[in-house]
């Protein structure tokens, strides 16, 4: 008869607990460029960090001392406690080993580094560094993350120049030019027909006004106005009575 081997069942708790471990350390380096020789960038949790050669840069100090500070993380070493002490809380590691582009970097978040900049300007006693002095005046306040994130900052699309689109009520402006033009011409049409008018009815009364000369020339014009006197009179008295 055939072996069948056991069936075994996965235990779901731990394999849910490794997926989010895993799943929490999936940091990632998204950006890195060395700005007046610091090493820097942002991780994928939107945080920006330096680089331990960056870091030695800010601080004044050989890349070996800060590589020296994450090897004795761990110990009770005077200079790691005042690191540990300016930091306030506590870290496993005063860095995160990650790749970007197939190099492999030392990524210290803000918080280690403002710690370790603090300690060279301020703790360090005889070791005080002059360019850690200088690099801890101008980053204050939070001015080296912003220092940071403004370099690595995604430009914002240019809106669009706003656009003037007629609504369907307006006429277009052919429409409206060929409306003024024959508004024009009928105004001139009018302004004519009345100065005619006007015109013949001055001559009309200068005829009508207008003695009679040798010619008899108004003789026809003035016997039909007084024709028509008479007639207007005869109606007149007529409907009187």
């Amino acid at each position: 008869m055939f072996d069948l081997a056991r069936i075994t069942t996965p235990d779901t708790r731990n394999l849910r607990a490794r997926r989010t471990r895993q799943a929490k350390s999936e940091i990632i380096i998204t950006a890195y460029e060395e700005y007046d020789g610091i090493g820097m960038g942002t991780l994928s949790t939107g945080e920006p960090y330096l680089t331990q050669r960056g870091l030695a840069v800010l601080c004044g100090v050989q890349n070996a001392h800060i590589g020296t500070i994450s090897r004795d993380w761990t110990t009770d070493k005077p200079r790691i406690a005042a690191v540990k002490a300016r930091l306030g809380f506590k870290r496993g590691a005063a860095h995160r080993v990650l790749a970007f582009e197939g190099r492999r970097l030392y990524a210290y978040d803000m918080a280690i580094a403002c710690a370790v900049l603090d300690y060279y300007a301020l703790d360090a006693g005889n070791h005080i560094q002059p360019e850690a002095v200088r690099n801890r005046v101008r980053f204050r306040d939070g001015g080296l993350k912003a220092h940071i994130l403004g370099r690595f900052a995604i430009p914002q699309a240019q809106a669009e120049p706003i656009r003037f689109v007629p609504t369907e009520a307006d006429e277009p402006e052919d429409i409206n030019a060929v409306a003024a033009f024959l508004m024009r011409i009928w105004s001139l049409y009018a302004l004519s027909f009345w100065m005619a008018v006007n015109h013949i009815e001055e001559l009309r009364q200068q005829w009508a006004r207008a003695p009679w000369n040798r010619l008899g020339l108004y003789l026809p014009l003035k016997a039909v106005l007084e024709i028509q006197a008479e007639i207007v009179r005869r109606n007149t008295t007529l409907g009187f009575r």
